[in-house]
């Protein structure tokens, strides 16, 4: 029998790979590794909580912290009305497609720095809670959670993603989420350096406040542009909706540290634009799953906040981000009603 040393190819060019593969795993991947922003705002939270822990002015003043996803980015100390403004200072931990599971990482990850705030505000999303949505889960579990945070996790991640997460140890390129494009564009202009915080523009536009990213909803955009991306994630988002049971406990665990520390806490409702808002109503996401988040919050000592209400601010950045300019109004309503009541 003839040797047929061609049906090897394959799997050589398998082990080649394979071995390419594991470049993605030096610590250079990891530590400092930004491309554009998920991964931005990701390691900026890390460094936020640095600036938070040697801040005089957050030992000085009375410290509000502020979890949740891109919603509530505009959350912004600048924002909190005179003249209570002198006695306060905000950080803004918002994280893209921030689940609470994040929100508690991060939170725990504050407290066990000695710092303890006086007032939370808890932003959530219905989408965050729809486990068959697994793509929300991925930005947390690839760029928000170490090996001591997997093993807190663990057992409430769906087994999806528990799959998910072992194809990410075994090919490296997919927990970094490489995006080719970027590096070839950054290749040719000489700019691979933008890797690094120190030249990164993105990072230094968020990492220069406290955290809250104003410029995200600035503005306020045309009904028929918002119109149509009231499609886009309308079928991205909510061809389905279920409630899971991953992230809820992480919401009682919050609301359990902040009873048992005296924590003035908010849980709020972002608005999103109403004809988004229909395919909420579709699912009956207010009965599903906002009043159990209300009662659930409200035995823990907490208030909350549904700001998908006729009355409240109509002006939208896209169909799932209010414009930053409703932030003004709003930061006073919660300062005024919740804060400092």
């Amino acid at each position: 029998m003839k040797s047929k040393p061609f049906l090897f190819y394959p799997l050589v060019l398998f082990l080649f790979i394979f071995l390419v593969d594991k470049i993605f795993l030096l610590p250079v991947f990891h530590d400092e590794f930004l491309q554009a922003g998920n991964s931005v705002f990701y390691y900026q939270r890390k460094v936020l909580q640095d600036r938070l822990v040697s801040d005089p002015t957050a030992k000085e003043k009375k410290l509000a912290l502020v979890f949740g996803d891109s919603r509530s980015y505009p959350f912004a100390e600048i924002g909190i009305p005179e003249p209570q403004r002198k006695d306060w200072t905000l950080y803004n931990f918002s994280s893209p497609q921030g689940i609470p599971m994040n929100s508690l990482i991060q939170f725990q990850g504050i407290l066990e720095k000695g710092v303890t705030p006086d007032f939370v505000i808890l932003s959530l999303s219905p989408e965050a809670f729809d486990d068959s949505k697994g793509f929300i889960l991925s930005p947390f579990l690839r760029m928000g959670c170490n090996e001591k945070c997997i093993q807190l996790v663990w057992d409430d991640i769906p087994l999806k993603e528990k799959w998910y997460y072992v194809l990410d140890h075994i090919f490296a390129i997919r927990s970094v989420e490489f995006n080719l494009s970027l590096f070839t564009s950054r290749l040719k202009q000489g700019k691979l350096k933008e890797y690094k915080a120190t030249h990164n523009k993105e990072f230094q536009l968020i990492n220069y406040s406290k955290g809250e990213y104003l410029m995200y909803g600035v503005q306020s955009n045309p009904i028929e542009k918002i119109k149509n991306d009231t499609v886009r994630i309308g079928n991205l988002y909510m061809r389905s909706y279920e409630v899971g049971s991953s992230q809820l406990p992480y919401v009682e665990k919050i609301l359990n540290i902040t009873k048992e520390k005296n924590i003035k806490t908010l849980v709020i409702w972002p608005k999103v634009f109403p004809e988004y808002y229909s395919y909420y109503e579709k699912f009956h996401v207010k009965e599903v799953w906002w009043e159990p988040i209300e009662k659930l919050a409200k035995s823990y000592g907490a208030s909350t906040l549904n700001w998908n209400v006729p009355g409240t601010c109509d002006l939208f950045n896209d169909a799932s981000h209010q414009s930053a300019f409703c932030f003004v109004d709003q930061m006073k309503e919660i300062w005024l009603n919740y804060a400092e009541k």
